[in-house]
């Protein structure tokens, strides 16, 4: 069967620090009555006892209905070209929209190494966020330099205590942060972000500031990467560029990130025709404008694209190209080959 650009349903999970800020900012229909904080626009995790809710669900074309892991099952070639798939076979990305109406939990998540050390429940985590919206908002970011994992436990369960420990950074529409796993951190009341990560929802909490649920201070320990005291501030780094920033590329791209299992470009679109590369997997989040994206399948030659819709562009595609009605702002997700 042919493969076609594929768009997905969103999963709203209900949050204790969601809002409904998606609603009022880019018109999505939210369950009634709800927190929502996280929207997740492509996922393929497995279901657990607790989270039913974890693989998405194709939204348009033949194929609709179908879960992302049936697809990737039945045409992983034509999906992810010479990329691999995750270790488990399932989709190698995780893309969500956060809603921060207040503080997330202070967390961390394993790198392969501590994930390894810690058993098959833990996975690793890498991810990078891409502020969407910030209303006077700030994220917490690493532990400071010459902080020591002695000094830091002494501090949880001293919230006042610990936050002289984590950098904190003003943050405002358009900046990105790159989140290493290892790295503590917290997003802010007032942001919303795009955030693109490996398949994994390894969290261990610090401090989840007095709100009751679990935390888990052994468990962070191990996770958390403590810094040296001439260590280069994070929000400086090449990793870690803001958007304003970082190097322009051809036609206006900026390439904000590349890691071992993704890179992450924004794209600046002007109106018409913009050929797109053939024989990769890509994943565009439309984050401005209006467009479609055309392709050689008889299934669905024509997709279009509203401001933050999610789209899967096969590698199987033999000439995709994306038409630009309205000039569009675009995070494109790539795969290592």
């Amino acid at each position: 069967m042919s493969v076609y650009p594929y768009k997905f349903v969103p999963i709203y999970k209900d949050r204790v620090w969601g809002g409904r800020r998606l609603e009022r900012l880019f018109g999505r229909r939210l369950p009634p009555g709800k927190n929502i904080g996280e929207s997740w626009e492509l996922a393929d995790l497995p279901p657990t006892d607790r989270d039913r809710q974890t693989e998405s669900v194709i939204a348009n074309g033949p194929d609709a209905g179908k879960t992302l892991n049936e697809l990737l099952t039945d045409r992983r070639r034509q999906i992810l070209g010479s990329a691999r798939p995750w270790d488990d076979g399932r989709f190698p990305l995780l893309l969500k929209v956060l809603d921060a109406n207040e503080r997330l939990s202070l967390q961390v998540h394993p790198d392969e190494q501590a994930a390894r050390e810690m058993g098959p429940h833990a996975r690793a985590k890498t991810e990078c966020w891409y502020v969407l919206k910030s209303s006077g908002g700030y994220i917490l970011k690493g532990v400071k330099g010459g902080v020591t994992r002695e000094r830091f436990a002494e501090a949880i369960g001293r919230d006042e205590a610990l936050l002289e420990l984590i950098q904190r950074f003003e943050v405002r529409d358009g900046d990105f942060y790159y989140l290493p796993a290892g790295t503590v951190h917290a997003l802010g009341a007032g942001v919303v972000v795009a955030e693109v990560q490996i398949p994994s929802d390894t969290t261990f909490r610090v401090t989840d500031w007095g709100r009751g649920r679990e935390i888990h201070p052994a468990e962070s320990l191990r996770c958390i990467h403590f810094a040296p005291p001439d260590a280069a501030d994070p929000a400086e780094a090449p990793e870690a560029v803001s958007a304003r920033d970082a190097a322009q590329g051809p036609a206006g791209d900026e390439m904000l990130l590349r890691t071992p299992y993704f890179s992450v470009r924004k794209r600046l679109l002007p109106p018409g025709p913009v050929e797109l590369r053939a024989g990769a997997c890509a994943v565009w989040m439309l984050l401005g404008g209006r467009g479609k994206i055309l392709s050689d399948a008889a299934a669905a030659p024509s997709v279009p694209l509203g401001r933050l819709e999610t789209v899967l562009v096969p590698a199987g595609l033999a000439a995709p190209t994306a038409v630009v009605d309205e000039q569009m702002t675009v995070l494109e997700i790539t795969l290592p080959r």
